[in-house]
């Protein structure tokens, strides 16, 4: 037996949903005492049955009015209905509403079931048995089998099984190594504590799992599992599993939280959903409207947002934005259901598109088209809508999991076939806007050099703030390390330039002669320099030449303690300091000052200022009494 699936009993109250599972599994789903007197489920029932071809669940679910909010729970996240009829009743008020929630839930297969035919002659069984063809055609059971039955007398129930085991078996599990388990029961047991049942919606779950109770995110451990009263050690996606807890008080887990692996699920507020309005609405769905969401075993009160449409007329789809009263977990791609306020009946219902959602304006194209998209269910232009929305800010890959509800293995060949730009690999860019970052980054460089023709370029800091659109830091590092390795672009101590650049060649023949000569000098005194003064003295053509060079980096002015100092060298002086400081003292090695004035061959006098710069620049780090370099 390989195969498993979880089918909703649903039906009027007193259809006989409970007799029949009873009749066919032989396990009682009425619980509680109340229920047993009187003679009505209140709470969800399990039950399974075991076939040649695998094992079904079966979820009996309530029928009276007063408890649709558990037939809601039970039905999230079923792979197909037993849609009971009784034959002396007929379609009845909760016929309709369960029938209702399993199509808003997107439950596409099923079997017709009408139950009591002991009490009703042959024609009103065949009455019966043609207002359910009425009721259910042009739905997702209008090809469903019939099959009647009695539970008193046995009628059916053979039938009823070949019919169960002919249905297929669902193939499309979520798969991944991360797991979420909305919970529907928590209870204790003597001699084990906290227990925790569910259906398993994705991934799998172990033994000794570490867990996250959501959407507060207490951890917990896994103690032990069961399926079908049976200890096991993993419970894989759909399966109906009992989890025993530790770690845990019975008071922080309570029937509506979710199980999870730590760190999958984020809590949200917001959420995006394509939704569609029930044919038998009274009256529009009107924008900022207040409803009851239902999600899995969760409910919270929600302000609804039409994003695309005034508002929504009965019969309808709309992409709407919900906000919630509370936290709540879950993920995309989960079906949801909304009751009216008051008095409570379900209304509609849809599909979530996106958690943790922006607010976004009514009417943004932008946003509609990537919903849009995201309701059409191809991850790919899902994807790279999403990454043409982030533009250079990017998206991580974690977030973008989490958007998708793909798994990793999903995931990764949807990105294969995208072939974005990877930050660190933790970060994903569409590539359009990469290399169109590029183009501006030149773009912006080009500009200031026409505008400043004397200077040497821009920090990467000024430069990135000035960039329209600013990009994420590192999309930013990545777009300049790529530029500067193709040869666009030339970073010259931490200045960026165009390749190519040099602000002294729109200087006249005298002025590259004097700018020469005042280089001179500065070179042939290495590290041991003349005052400034005493080389542009009082001529001012060589003092505007002096800033220049100063401008353009040709000479630097060290950084020092003392800020009343006035040490200037030539950059290449600087660089010549750097390399003999590598070669002879290769990172981690220490060194002390006065190795270094013994390599230079010098005096403190003009060391200690050297030194000193190099500090502040992050060549060198000074550690106690000592320096070494920083590593590349």
């Amino acid at each position: 037996m390989t195969g498993q699936l979880t089918l909703g009993v649903i039906g009027h109250v007193d259809h006989g949903k409970t007799a029949l599972v009873r009749a066919l599994t032989g396990i009682e789903t009425d619980r509680l005492k109340e229920e047993q007197e009187r003679g009505l489920s209140i709470v969800l029932g399990f039950s399974y049955l075991e076939t040649n071809r695998g094992i079904i669940d079966l979820i009996d679910v309530p029928g009276h009015e007063d408890f649709v909010r558990a037939m809601i729970s039970g039905a999230t996240g079923v792979d197909g209905v037993i849609l009971l009829v009784a034959a002396n009743e007929g379609v009845m008020p909760q016929t309709r509403e369960h029938f209702d929630i399993a199509r808003l839930l997107g439950v596409a297969r099923g079997i017709i079931v009408v139950s009591k035919a002991d009490l009703v002659s042959a024609e009103e069984l065949q009455a019966t048995i043609g207002r359910i063809g009425s009721f259910v055609r042009g739905t997702q059971l209008e090809s469903a089998p019939i099959v009647v039955t009695s539970a008193n007398n046995g009628r059916g129930l053979a039938e009823l099984k070949t019919q169960l085991e002919a249905l297929p078996m669902p193939v499309d599990r979520p798969d991944g190594r991360d797991f979420y388990l909305p919970l529907d029961r928590v209870f204790t047991m003597r001699g084990f504590g906290l227990v925790a049942t569910g259906t398993l919606r994705g991934g799998s779950l172990r033994s000794n799992a570490r867990v996250e109770i959501m959407p507060g995110g207490m951890p917990a451990t896994v103690r032990a599992l069961q399926i079908h009263n049976k200890g096991t050690d993993e419970a894989n996606a759909g399966k109906r599993v009992a989890v025993n807890l530790r770690n845990v008080k019975r008071e922080d887990v309570k029937r509506g939280n979710t199980l999870a692996s730590p760190g999958f699920l984020t809590p949200t507020r917001r959420i995006n959903a394509e939704l569609n309005l029930l044919e038998n609405s009274d009256e529009p769905l009107k924008n900022s409207a207040t409803v009851r969401l239902l999600i899995a075993t969760t409910e919270a009160m929600a302000k609804i947002r039409l994003l695309d449409t005034r508002e929504l007329e009965a019969g309808g789809t709309a992409l709407v934005q919900l906000r919630c009263d509370r936290d709540i977990a879950t993920r995309p791609g989960e079906r949801f259901l909304i009751r009216s306020y008051s008095p409570m009946r379900t209304i509609g219902g849809g599909k979530i598109l996106e958690v943790n959602a922006k607010r976004h304006r009514r009417f943004d194209e932008s946003v509609t088209s990537r919903l849009k998209a995201t309701a059409g269910g191809d991850p790919v232009e899902i994807l790279a809508r999403h990454l043409a929305e982030a533009g250079t800010q990017g998206l991580d890959t974690d977030e973008i999991g989490e958007r998708l509800g793909l798994s990793q293995d999903r995931l990764g060949s949807v990105i294969r076939e995208i072939a974005p730009v990877r930050i660190d690999d933790d970060r994903l860019v569409e590539r359009a806007a990469f290399e169109a970052l590029g183009e501006r980054i030149v773009a912006t460089l080009e500009a200031y050099h026409r505008a400043n023709p004397r200077q040497r370029g821009l920090t990467a800091g000024s430069l990135r703030s000035g960039l329209t659109d600013e990009p994420a830091e590192d999309v930013f590092q990545q777009a300049l390390a790529e530029l500067t390795s193709a040869g666009k672009i030339e970073s010259d101590r931490g200045i960026l330039r165009v390749a190519g650049f040099d602000p002294l060649t729109g200087l006249s023949e005298r002025e590259r002669t004097l700018s020469g000569e005042i280089e001179r000098v500065f070179l042939d005194s290495a590290i041991q320099p003349p005052p400034p003064a005493a080389v542009i003295g009082t001529d001012s053509r060589k003092r505007k030449l002096y800033q220049l060079l100063i401008d353009s980096g040709q000479l630097v002015r060290l950084r020092t303690y003392d800020r009343g100092s006035n040490i200037v060298l030539h950059a290449a002086t600087l660089r010549d300091v750097e390399r003999q400081l590598r070669e002879h003292f290769p990172y981690p090695e220490k060194f002390a000052l006065s190795e270094v004035r013994d390599l230079l061959d010098s005096t403190r006098k003009y060391v200690v200022p050297v030194m000193e710069h190099l500090d502040a620049v992050g060549v060198t780090v000074r550690i106690g009494d000592m320096r070494r370099l920083r590593e590349r």
